[in-house]
């Protein structure tokens, strides 16, 4: 993070001292946002080997599986959606996973 602020102007290079303030604040809270959001979709991700035979088992035994989703994924849906064409849109594979914030 420190060789990347310094690379953007953002910090000097030599004294680590800040040249911009704001920009500094703005990138420390995207990253931070990003962290947070990573580590969200990591969770659920490691709960669904376990949620789906659980599901499986209670509609099997004609018992109702209700399940609270935190995210939707929709703001990352939409803008996947929006960097697609036409063409795209028409084999739509997205991948939804925490990836992109690695």
């Amino acid at each position: 993070m420190e060789d990347a602020l310094a690379a953007a102007g953002v910090v000097d290079r030599l004294t680590g001292s800040t040249l911009n303030g704001q920009a500094l604040s703005a990138a420390r809270s995207r990253f931070e946002s990003a962290k947070q959001r990573f580590f969200s979709a990591l969770l659920l991700a490691m709960k669904l080997p376990s949620l789906l035979p659980a599901i499986d088992v209670a509609l099997q035994s004609d018992q109702s599986a209700v399940i609270q989703l935190v995210t939707t994924s929709e703001a990352l849906l939409s803008r996947r959606l929006a960097d697609l064409d036409a063409a795209d849109r028409a084999e739509l594979a997205l991948d939804l996973s925490p990836r992109e914030y690695v």
